[in-house]
């Protein structure tokens, strides 16, 4: 998106990607903030070019040019080590001149190429190649990461302003004492200078649509008032529930079991048209029930169990989405390759069906056959849709049919039949595209490590325990915070990809659930 006049919904939507940004670049929180605010001023000098990009480069040279005081003592290597950082790394990291600290970062946390890098810091491609230190690359992208997950919400609007305001006064008084040109435009005074475009982003192919601009969110019980629902966190016999899988727009199912063990578990069933909770199915005693999946007809889940030699297996379970006896679908024994996961599972087309490395298979829900290969070389999206993201190609299976696959070049996270979520090299910002190649690209405020959830939802974080929901469909925005004291635990759900969000109160009387599935 373009900043709009203020920059305000700018600022407030990807400042906090910005401030992680500064404080890898500087290893100090108040130094990256510093950073971040000197680069974002700038922001409408851009006339040209990408304003992440823009900001993004401003900040890294803003840092090699080696002109910063230092305001604080850094990010202590026993707060990188909790995010499960490298404290060593992080150190050496410290003793780094600026210039290849820089290199380390862009190429390392930005992801970017070393012609890319000399691209952002105005440099020989050959002064780039030489900044190297001896990390093993894991260790540094994850000890980067830690880092970046201990950065500090700040204001950085207030700060902005304070900086405008003396670089406005002090560009006045330079322009007087130097009789520079001052042009009056609508009763506001405007310098006359040239301005300095930022570098472009590298994509696939073809051109960079224009992004869509992002809003301001609300509550996601005023955006969808019929999604969200309040029901008791504990069932009349005193069992703890955990929601676990959406059937449809009204019906939830949850797990109930006591808060330690598995010695009393069924499933519950949640009517948001009535209000009313029932029994949904009685489970085996003593398996740790894992992951769910449906297909509107059946729910089918995973279960962790010991078999008589004491070795763990697997077990697949399914019932009508009416209730009733669960019945065994497979079993997967431990090691065994091509067996269905307990995670990462769908139901489709009367069968279970699975990713392996190579292939996808399946497994008739009625428990009856074998497993068999369905495809080589594609990847499971959402039923009856797989990708092969080698040859760009998406195909459904139920038909057999097939069409192009569009991906933006930028790291593709994770993908849907119709978006694709990927992540900006430079700003960290999510964008999400469609698989078409049609339409604008969009960009999303905060992180997500999950795909577009029912073709449709991208939930991404802002800050801790902040959620952010971007329907790509509508274009609307909402916002999901166990910050309100109603709302103060995440509970999440049990089924991949998740439909459901969802929260107790701090007290453990009341549960709250976002259905995705109610959305309209």
């Amino acid at each position: 998106m373009g900043p709009p006049g203020d920059v305000t919904d700018f600022v407030l939507i990807k400042g906090m990607g910005f401030v992680r940004y500064g404080l890898v670049l500087t290893g100090d929180q108040r130094e990256g903030v510093s950073l971040a605010q000197e680069a974002l001023a700038g922001l409408n000098a851009a006339k040209t070019g990408n304003p992440d990009t823009y900001v993004g480069t401003t900040m890294a040279r803003l840092f090699v040019t080696g002109r910063r005081r230092r305001h604080g003592q850094g990010v202590p290597e026993a707060d990188v080590a909790r995010q499960g950082g490298d404290p060593d790394i992080w150190r050496q990291l410290a003793e780094l001149p600026a210039l290849t600290r820089a290199v380390i970062v862009l190429r390392s946390y930005g992801g970017l190429s070393n012609e890319e890098i000399a691209h952002v810091l105005d440099l020989p491609s050959s002064r780039v190649r030489d900044q190297a230190v001896a990390f093993r690359q894991d260790d540094l992208v994850r000890t980067l990461e830690a880092a970046a997950a201990t950065a500090q919400p700040a204001d950085l609007l207030s700060g902005l302003s304070r900086l405008r305001r003396r670089r406005t006064a002090k560009r006045l008084r330079s322009a007087a004492a130097a009789g520079l040109a001052l042009a009056a435009v609508t009763g506001l005074v405007v310098l006359v200078r040239p301005t300095v475009a930022a570098p472009a982003d590298h994509v696939a192919a073809t051109a960079r649509p224009a992004p869509s601009r992002v809003g301001r969110a609300m509550a996601a019980q005023e955006v969808w008032p019929r999604a969200v629902s309040r029901l008791p966190a504990r069932s009349a016999d005193g069992l703890v529930y955990q929601p676990a899988i959406a059937i449809d727009d009204h019906r939830v199912v949850l797990l109930a079991q006591e808060r330690l063990g598995y010695d009393d578990v069924r499933l519950d069933v949640y009517d948001a048209v009535t209000g009313r909770i029932g029994r949904f199915a009685k489970l085996a005693t003593g398996d740790e029930v894992r992951w769910f999946a449906t297909n509107g007809r059946f729910v089918v889940w995973s279960a962790l169990g010991l078999r008589a030699d004491d070795t763990v297996e697997t077990q697949f379970w399914r019932v009508p989405v009416k209730g009733g006896k669960p019945r065994l679908v497979t079993t997967a024994a431990e090691g065994d390759r091509q067996a269905p996961p307990e995670i990462h599972f769908q139901v489709g087309g009367g069968h279970l069906l699975w990713n392996t490395d190579k292939a996808i298979y399946r497994r008739p829900l009625s428990g009856k056959g074998g497993r068999e290969k369905v495809r080589d070389g594609l990847r499971l999206l959402e039923w009856p849709w797989a990708a092969d993201l080698a040859k760009g190609t998406l195909t459904d299976l139920e038909t057999g049919r097939s069409r192009l696959f569009v991906t933006g070049g930028q790291g593709v996270a994770q993908c849907s039949p119709d978006w694709c979520v990927e992540r900006n090299a430079i700003s960290r910002m999510t964008l999400a595209r469609r698989t078409d190649g049609s339409g604008t690209v969009v960009e999303l405020p905060g992180s997500t490590s999950d795909g577009p959830v029912l073709n449709r939802f991208v939930v991404l974080r802002l800050r801790a325990g902040l959620q952010v929901i971007k329907d790509l469909r509508a274009g609307t925005l909402a916002t999901f915070d166990p910050a309100d004291p109603s709302m103060a635990v995440s509970l999440g759900d049990k089924n991949d990809p998740g439909t459901m969000l969802a929260w107790s109160d701090s007290d453990g009387r009341d549960l709250w659930i976002l259905n995705l599935k109610a959305v309209r």
